[in-house]
């Protein structure tokens, strides 16, 4: 399904450093991106761009989930893709690129780690890098310490079973209202909703839905498919901080954009990281 917002007004325009402050803006959040090394980076910019456009967003806001192997929001900060010029926010954490056409894409920094229970873990806003392997509940503390925001994400078979049961029992635990769960933009259209994001939005959190492109050519242009439009004061400065002020409270108004997998588009995918996973062996 796909909630829609109007289309971008006049108070979305213009460059974020060069906007008054207090100016509202609104953004496409995809909480759950790869940059990957077979991507075309200029590419994989525009197509983030244009599901902005789609969802009647001023830009798109990419938050990296990094794995420890992968470094590209720095490659991007260092090096961005030729039409595309990079500038670092004082917070550390974020980039704005802007194109040629003055297109921007803003991108905060984030780590993926595969905790010992076999978890995915994200720390969004954090480029610290957390060793696979280290169990979730000392992930889950070094992402905090790391002041970024913790995110389990949905993945395919990853929530039922033993890992279904850790899941549980960390929702339990007293440090469960720091946690967010993650919609995948991967899940296929077919399945159940996961009975867990009803208690987690009951319990005032928020589930954070993102693209999670796979390590496909073709997957470059997902970027930005499957996100949050929402609206945020421009804090050039500090701008991981103002959008995590607006994710954790819920009384900000936010309609989720994009469409989940279709049968076949699962399947293919699911098949070709299963053939990806057997070569690494």
């Amino acid at each position: 399904m796909s909630d829609r917002t109007t289309n971008a007004d006049e108070r979305d325009e213009g460059s974020l450093a060069a906007m008054p402050a207090g100016a509202v803006r609104r953004v496409l959040v995809d909480a759950h991106v790869h940059l990957y090394p077979c991507f075309d980076r200029g590419a994989f910019l525009q197509a983030a761009a244009d599901h902005a456009r789609a969802a009647g967003a001023a830009l798109p806001w990419l938050l990296f989930t990094e794995t420890a192997r992968d470094f590209a929001y720095q490659a991007l900060a260092e090096d961005p893709p030729a039409g595309w010029t990079a500038e670092r926010h004082p917070d550390g954490r974020t980039i704005t690129l802007t194109g040629t056409a003055g297109q921007q894409v803003m991108i905060t920094a984030g780590r993926q780690i595969q905790t010992a229970e076999g978890l995915e873990l994200l720390a969004l806003g954090s480029d610290e890098v957390i060793p696979d392997g280290t169990p979730l509940q000392d992930a889950f503390r070094l992402a905090l310490a790391a002041q970024a925001l913790p995110v389990i994400p949905w993945g395919f078979g990853k929530w039922v079973g033993r890992r279904g049961r850790v899941l549980a029992a960390f929702l339990a635990s007293p440090d469960a209202h720091h946690l967010f769960l993650g919609d995948n933009g991967g899940r296929p259209w077919f399945w159940p909703t996961p009975l867990v994001f009803p208690k987690v939005d009951a319990a005032g959190r928020r589930v954070l839905p993102g693209s999670d492109p796979l390590p496909f050519p073709t997957h470059q242009a997902r970027a930005g498919s499957y996100g949050l439009v929402m609206e945020i004061p421009v804090d050039h400065d500090r701008p991981f901080e103002q959008l995590v002020s607006r994710l954790i409270n819920k009384s900000f108004p936010a309609s989720r954009f994009g469409r989940l997998a279709g049968g076949l588009t699962f399947l293919r995918d699911q098949a070709a990281m299963q053939m990806i996973k057997r070569t690494r062996r």
